[in-house]
């Protein structure tokens, strides 16, 4: 059976009547020459780490770490320089945090993003320039994976994995011997942290694998590290690709369509998943990988804007599809006053034949939402201007609960007005719905603004948030944690 994908939210809370309901506290507190994140509360020794988290993609520059951090790891990536992650790890439907501390990154071309994660693991790129002599410098990446469960017990680790786009060395020498090293429409996808997937199974073993599908007669192209290789360097593998359910492929019109969104893990298998198309399942940890291709149902395939609409996850081992499908039939970036939309939840079977089938569980009218989000039961009539002008709101970025499979996140932005662009301070929202019971579960404020100066730091978050709000990851690591560590105290976040 395959896996679900589904999106939580948070649970609607109501004030004792006569009693109004304190507003949340920012997650901002003043401080000389700006704010910093508001501690969190110190929880009694017995609290556990939540079984999953929402990461934010988002990296805060911060540091040095507390020794006592019980998230922290420290590495080094291909230049020398010294690195170190922490979390702050909070339980859904609120997101979970990534600090960096990277003293030497500080060039305009030096970056740190989160690329997937996948059971104890988490794993980061890093993009920095390299000098390859003369005046020529090369945009390279190098691959950090975070272990939040190291072996007997110990500390989590943070280490460096052999390049996927050649090492210094190599890229010097064909820099030597063709005088140029063209940038490649696969190097323009690792700018985006695309292809990228890292699977764990039993014990340390994990394989991180990157799929190259161009628009040539090549055909795809897998580059594979696994741990149980005493080799340092990738594998290249040239699998052949088939539909999952038998039948033809019109392979040349396949390479120029695909490109790919996302990467899921799923049992064995890595998935590449293209939100237009469709997924393509590749085992790992086969000798002989093949790709076999699974196309989305037919009223979700075609019509698509990316993890903006649709969501691929997995939940308990069932792999499950949401999508944000406007009733003209047309997935836009916004939905127009005029027109509703549809939530539509699909999950992954196997059927009497032995084939992949979609089977369609759930779906939610965007009317029956609205009707959810009723002033009277959530927010102040003046806080949601759509309740009253028929306007529709931004409802975006689905994601899955990782422990619920009828559970999904929805991303509100601007309060619900289609007329404006952006995600603003006080203005957006996460939703957590249940499918199977039509209702909400949770509301929660994604961003909340207090009076004083903001930080640099905090600037930079604001506008990054604004113009590139980008999909939650769903990861389970810090389940981990509470496996090496049954007693502890929930992470403070670091004085600023």
């Amino acid at each position: 059976m395959l896996p679900c994908l589904l999106i939580t939210l948070p649970t609607v809370r109501h004030p004792p009547k006569g009693k109004e309901e304190k507003k949340n506290p920012s997650p901002f507190v003043p401080v000389a020459g700006g704010r910093r994140r508001r501690p969190e509360p110190q929880l009694p020794l017995a609290m556990a780490f939540p079984d999953w988290v929402m990461l934010d993609p988002y990296v805060f520059r911060d540091g040095p770490f507390s020794d006592d951090d019980p998230t922290a790891a420290i590495g080094h990536n291909s230049r020398g320089d010294k690195v170190g992650v922490r979390f702050l790890l909070r339980a859904p439907p609120e997101p979970s945090s990534i600090f960096l501390d990277w003293e030497a990154g500080t060039g305009d071309c030096d970056d740190f993003s989160v690329v997937a994660a996948h059971r104890d693991a988490v794993l980061f790129q890093m993009g920095c320039l390299v000098s390859l002599g003369s005046s020529n410098a090369y945009k390279a990446f190098d691959y950090l994976l975070y272990r939040a469960a190291g072996a007997g017990g110990s500390s989590p680790s943070l280490d460096l994995l052999a390049p996927f786009g050649g090492s210094v060395d190599e890229l010097k020498a064909r820099m030597e011997a063709d005088g140029l090293i063209r940038l490649t429409n696969q190097h323009l996808r690792r700018l985006k942290c695309l292809d990228i997937g890292v699977l764990c199974r039993d014990g340390e073993e994990f394989a991180v694998a990157e799929l190259q599908i161009t628009r040539s007669e090549v055909g795809p192209e897998l580059h594979v590290l696994r741990s149980s290789t005493s080799s340092r360097k990738c594998d290249r593998k040239l699998p052949s690709i088939t539909p999952s359910n038998g039948g033809s492929l019109d392979l040349e019109k396949f390479l120029w369509d695909w490109d790919a969104d996302t990467v899921i893990p799923f049992g064995s298998y890595l998935c590449w998943v293209d939100y237009c198309l469709g997924i393509i399942f590749c085992d790992m940890f086969d000798e002989n990988p093949q790709l076999h291709y699974l196309e989305f149902p037919a009223d979700v395939r075609g019509a698509c804007f990316g993890g903006c609409c649709q969501a691929v996850g997995v939940t308990n081992g069932v792999m499950k599809l949401v999508s944000l499908v406007p009733d003209d039939g047309l997935i836009a970036e916004t939905y127009t006053p005029e027109s509703g939309f549809t939530i539509g939840c699909w999950t992954l079977r196997i059927d009497d034949m032995d084939k992949m089938v979609w089977e369609k569980d759930a779906v939610l009218k965007s009317d029956y939402l609205w009707s959810m989000l009723k002033p009277d039961f959530l927010w102040p009539l003046d806080e949601f201007p759509f309740i009253t002008t028929n306007r529709f709101p931004r409802v975006q970025f689905p994601l899955i609960s990782i422990d619920d499979s009828s559970v999904i996140y929805l991303v509100l932005a601007q309060n619900g007005r289609v007329e404006e662009a952006g995600y603003n301070y006080d203005e957006t929202w996460l939703l957590a719905i249940d499918m199977s019971k039509m209702t909400l579960k949770m509301s929660f404020p994604y961003i909340e603004d207090e009076m004083g100066d903001p930080s640099p730091e905090m600037l930079a978050f604001a506008e990054d948030k604004f113009w590139r709000f980008e999909p939650f990851l769903a990861a389970d690591f810090s389940r981990h944690f509470n496996l090496r560590c049954p007693r502890h105290v929930l992470l403070k976040p670091a004085e600023a």
